[in-house]
């Protein structure tokens, strides 16, 4: 080999270990870059995963919050049927009391109801044309105890059964429909109150 054919074959060894070490360098980068993309591959299905859980997890979350308001709502609905099944029977009974019965109970709305000062007590025809015998004695000494006097207005009222008071042009509604009305109504806000007053987890 001539001295010529040993540069070139020199020339040619160098660059084949050059050459042999671009491309391991370029094997390791190459791995490196793999690597660091797989990584962030497996970073972003982490962070993705994490949000669709949280996004289940809040979806879950408004779901049962629907589900437990929806639950409320139709106990309450439920319960205000009943409400106005039990008052609609108890007015009936109310309606339906014999006559000795029914102005005891109205002797016991009275003594509740009177006030001081003069007035006036109306009833409905019905019940103004079945007055017991000294009843109007005992609106009188009712009405007296708490410093008062009421006469019976001898005009019956348009109202369904309890009495309408008059003291100066002023009128106390004790009617049966206004009592009910009253009672029903404190009945709801009571077990509304109840079915959304918050609890502690």
């Amino acid at each position: 080999m001539n001295g010529l054919e040993k540069i070139i074959s020199q020339i040619e060894e160098e660059a084949s270990h050059s050459a042999e070490d671009i491309i391991q360098e370029a094997r390791e980068q190459a791995k490196a870059i793999l690597s660091e993309a797989d990584e962030e591959c497996k970073k972003i299905k982490a962070e993705a995963e994490d949000k669709a859980k949280a996004q289940r997890e809040d979806i879950l979350r408004k779901s049962r919050s629907a589900a437990r308001m929806r639950e409320k709502r139709e106990l309450l609905q439920e319960k205000q049927r009943l409400i106005g099944e039990i008052l609609e029977e108890a007015k009936t009974a109310l309606y339906e009391l014999d006559g000795k019965s029914y102005f005891l109970l109205i002797a016991k709305m009275l003594e509740k109801h009177v006030q001081p000062g003069k007035g006036v007590i109306c009833f409905n025809e019905r019940d103004l044309n079945r007055l017991p015998e000294g009843f109007e004695q005992t609106i009188q000494e009712t009405a007296a105890r708490k410093g008062g006097e009421l006469k019976v207005n001898r005009t019956p009222g348009s109202i369904d059964g309890g009495f309408l008071l008059v003291y100066g042009g002023i009128e106390e509604n004790c009617s049966f429909a206004s009592l009910f009305a009253d009672e029903r109504e404190r009945l709801q806000d009571k077990i509304s109150s109840m079915l959304f007053e918050q609890k502690p987890q």
